[in-house]
């Protein structure tokens, strides 16, 4: 019996999907955990579905969430949720580019911006890729960690800070959550707080 836990996530490594997961890890106080890193969060499936990977955990806004909550509906179970904030992001651009034309972005990050700016959109599978890829001048700008544009101040300018979004995760695994109904932190004091601005 494997005595470590493993979560799978989508990669490559310096992904908002690495982080959160790790946070997640480290707020349920698991110990004896490994997190593998996924370019396809659709063969992360088939190795939770084969019980090669414990949990998967993916953001809700990826757009393989209805593929991966379906595929193996009767084998595989979302059994958790949380809320994690991304990490900083924003539109970052070669500074030699006087008038991009081109962007790279992962398609969950499409609506923080007015993409019609550009006249061509090369989508990537991570953020990180696309800060990568912008430093080898694949495209114009890209939406990214604004880290890459911190680290590297004479090749990227920040057009545009989108900044750290509360985003909600899943965690699928394999054992169904047996609790009934709702299940969910209780949490009246949000509810409070909206009538008292309305």
């Amino acid at each position: 019996m494997n005595d470590q836990l493993i979560f799978a996530t989508l990669g490559p490594s310096g992904t908002c999907h690495e982080r959160a997961t790790k946070a997640y890890i480290a707020f349920q106080e698991l110990s004896h955990t490994k997190v593998e890193l996924f370019n396809d969060l659709l063969e992360a499936l088939e190795e939770l579905h084969d019980g090669k990977v414990d949990f998967i955990i993916q953001n809700s806004a990826h757009p393989k969430v209805y593929e991966i909550t379906e595929k193996y509906f009767r084998e595989v179970f979302v059994i958790d949720s949380f809320l994690c904030p991304t990490t900083p992001m924003g539109v970052l651009t070669l500074r030699d580019v006087e008038h991009p034309r081109s962007l790279g972005l992962m398609p969950a990050t499409q609506a923080y911006v007015n993409t019609e700016r550009w006249d061509k959109l090369i989508y990537e599978t991570a953020k990180p890729i696309v800060g990568q890829n912008l430093l080898a001048g694949k495209y114009d700008s890209g939406i990214a960690a604004l880290k890459f544009a911190e680290d590297n101040p004479d090749v990227l300018v920040i057009d545009e800070v989108i900044g750290s979004v509360q985003t909600a995760w899943l965690v699928y695994g394999r054992q169904k959550n047996r609790q009934q109904g709702v299940i969910g932190i209780k949490n009246t004091q949000l509810f409070q707080l909206a009538l008292s601005h309305a």
